[in-house]
């Protein structure tokens, strides 16, 4: 890695921000009760330090807090005017409101230099609506009810108490207490553990604020895992760069939520944290090994935004948050020439056309029982016959230990298959004649209590026993494999294709994969439809499937098409998603966000990458209500802005049909794409500047 060069200046701002105070965590704003343990016991303290009582180890204390009758909500209702403003454009905006007999204020967009405008207080969503019919009459099309943090003084409660398991109550300072364990860890029952300084005390709203303080490196191995753990990504480089980026939004967000007695809460609001029950040993290397280490422009720390899935590309800010910072700008999510390793078949295959499709069932036959040359098109189309499989047949009864039983050259050709494995034992004194009226046509006559059983099992399709034709060799030896199958199951071995030729089972290490010399390599589509391929470049990252041979090395090698294609961010499942509504859901979803009596239309303008910058819904009276940026996802509850929609039907049993992809609001460092670069070689440096262009990284010891 090349040394950091940064002026000293730039240097001494990042490290004044590296040095400031532990971080406040908030863990919970809502819950009346807590029961604790602190690990090896220790002290409940007031919030100053001074003992109050004693608790032995794996002792469980109640804290409740009596807030004279029902607590206060937390939120109210507030009606949006418009999306992310500029300073100025807000300073128009409000005086115009207040000129209509508003009283309008102004609330920053956390993750942008960009200003909400809002108008009005009402506990209920519906109370807003003369005020939003008021402003749309008027002209204004983009409006919105938001949820909005409630503020307020905090309540006068009776008291703050301690339970104990003996349920002996007592009184504790109303100002809450400070939980001081003689080990290192504070239990929170149904919440988890916590290391550092863990403090419960009275809201405003009548109700116990938990906050967690502790160092920046401590608090982000809690963090990591959860926004982009091990098991899901399991690539270093791909977790350095989520560590930097978490450690640059914790610094850059600092005080966020200062209103509430803490810095930032533990949910995707800000960044998820799991504190102690959250770490893993490869993300907490992550943490270690890039330390002190910040991405900033300018010489300040980065809004360093970061989503599952980017669909592919990410955005501009201006498009979601509004404000222009950028290294918020848009990027391709797919490699300028992906990179491939070549695989080639050790077994020649004919190159005719068209390249007959197969199954696994005749792959793992070639693997074992039956020549490669006899999964061509042609050789597969033959009538088969009993010399045909009287050697893949001895070859599986001797490899299953049965009993040597010669292919009979008599009847169904299906039959004389199912009894050279003794299936025909099975149904003696079991089947019963009613099953084989219920499963075969009358038309079938020999042995019907054997091949109501095969079509039972599923083993022989029903179009088998009706067929005027004789089974061609495919049609044979699917049946085999079938059989096969049914004494002997077995699942391909499956993992990702990494930079060195080995894989990764899922949930696994990395691990070689040895081949046969006379390999069949093979393709998968995403139907799972398999034809043999004589050569293939196989895309790192993409997932590969084998059968291995007897003696270890895979016999057969199968290349899966991934069916979310070649992007970075092909590995999450949000990469292509199709979601469905009825007209009554639709508009309940559109309901809890804007009053319309009905659904007309809806219409969307795009910018080049398929995202919907611009939603406009027509009710049903010919109103349009326009939508813009992060709204447009919570309005219609899809995962991301990437979308198109089909709607089938009409009035009342109408249905919306939504195909999109990914997963979040599509600035800076997309997570999925990050361990896609990472397969691909990428350092965690390489990574972060492709989705923060411009950056610096710089590193504070």
């Amino acid at each position: 890695m090349k040394p950091f060069l940064v002026p000293a200046l730039i240097l001494s701002a990042v490290a004044a921000i590296a040095a400031q105070p532990p971080l406040k965590i908030g863990l919970d704003t809502q819950g009346t009760e807590w029961i604790v343990s602190l690990e090896g016991g220790g002290q409940v303290c007031d919030r100053a330090g001074e003992p109050l009582m004693k608790l032995a180890p794996d002792e469980k204390l109640r804290i409740w807090w009596d807030s004279r009758g029902a607590s206060d909500p937390t939120t109210e209702y507030r009606v949006q005017v418009g999306g992310a403003h500029s300073a100025a454009q807000a300073a128009a905006l409000m005086k115009r409101l207040k000129e209509l007999g508003e009283a309008p204020d102004r609330v920053r967009v956390p993750d942008a230099d960009s200003w909400r405008v809002l108008t009005g207080h009402f506990p209920e969503a519906d109370r807003a609506e003369p005020v939003l019919q008021k402003l749309q009459d008027l002209g204004f099309d983009e409006l919105w009810v938001a949820t909005e943090a409630r503020s307020g003084q905090p309540r006068k409660g009776r008291a703050l108490y301690a339970v104990t398991e003996r349920y002996e109550r007592r009184p504790l300072p109303l100002n809450g207490v400070w939980l001081k364990p003689a080990g290192e860890l504070t239990t929170l029952q149904g919440k988890g553990r916590y290391r550092g300084k863990v403090e419960i005390f009275p809201n405003a709203q009548g109700r116990l604020t938990v906050v967690n303080t502790l160092d920046l490196e401590t608090y982000l191995r809690g963090v990591v895992p959860k926004e982009m753990g091990a098991w899901e990504f399991p690539n270093l480089e791909a977790l350095k760069a989520q560590a930097v980026a978490a450690r640059t939004y914790a610094v850059a967000n600092r005080g966020k939520r200062a209103a509430d007695g803490f810095d930032m809460g533990d949910t995707v609001a800000d960044q998820v944290y799991g504190g102690r029950d959250g770490e893993q040993s490869l993300t907490d290397r992550a943490v270690q090994e890039t330390e002190g280490l910040f991405a900033t422009y300018d010489g300040k720390p980065i809004l360093a935004l970061f989503m599952a899935d980017c669909g592919g590309h990410t955005t501009n800010v201006a498009d979601v948050f509004g404000g222009d910072a950028p290294y918020l700008r848009a990027v391709p999510c797919y490699p300028a020439k992906p990179l491939t390793l070549p695989y080639a078949s050790g077994t020649p295959v004919t190159a005719e056309s068209p390249q007959p499709w197969l199954s696994w069932e005749l792959l793992r036959l070639a693997s074992v029982a039956i020549p490669a040359e006899w999964l061509s098109g042609a050789r597969l189309a033959r009538p088969a016959t009993v010399e045909d499989l009287a050697g893949p047949v001895r070859v599986l009864q001797q490899r299953l230990a049965l009993k040597l039983q010669p292919l009979s050259r008599e009847g169904n050709l299906a039959l004389a298959l199912a009894r050279a494995f003794g299936f025909h034992r099975i149904v003696e004194g079991q089947e019963r004649p009613q099953d084989a009226a219920y499963f075969l046509p009358d038309s079938v006559r020999e042995d019907r209590l054997l091949a109501a059983f095969l079509t039972q099992r599923g083993l022989v399709s029903a179009s088998s026993w009706s067929a005027r034709e004789p089974l061609t060799l495919r049609q044979a030896l699917q049946i085999l494999g079938h059989l096969w199958q049914e004494l002997e199951p077995f699942t391909p071995g499956e993992g990702t294709l990494l930079l060195d030729r080995q894989v990764r089972r899922k949930r696994g290490g990395p691990e070689p994969l040895p081949l046969a010399a006379n390999l069949l390599l093979a393709e998968e589509a995403p139907d799972g439809s398999l034809r043999l391929v004589s050569k293939a470049d196989i895309q790192v990252g993409d997932r590969l499937k084998w059968i291995p041979g007897e003696e270890g090395p895979a016999q057969v090698l199968v290349r899966r098409l991934d069916p979310d294609g070649a992007a970075w961010d092909r590995y999450n499942p949000m990469a292509h998603w199709r979601v469905e509504y009825t007209e009554s859901e639709l508009l309940a979803l559109v309901r809890k966000r804007i009053n319309v009596p009905g659904i007309r239309d809806l219409s969307a303008q795009y910018n080049d990458q398929g995202r919907v910058l611009d939603l406009t819904l027509v009710d049903s009276r010919g109103v349009p209500h326009r939508v813009r940026g992060m709204h447009i996802r919570g309005l219609l509850g899809l995962k991301d802005n990437v979308f198109h929609w089909l709607s089938v039907g009409s009035g009342p049993g109408r249905r919306w049909i939504f195909y999109g992809r990914g997963w979040g609001h599509g600035l800076g460092l997309c997570q999925t794409g990050a361990y896609g670069m990472a397969l691909e070689g990428a350092t965690f440096q390489q990574i972060l500047q492709h989705y923060y262009p411009g950056i610096t990284l710089q590193r504070v010891d």
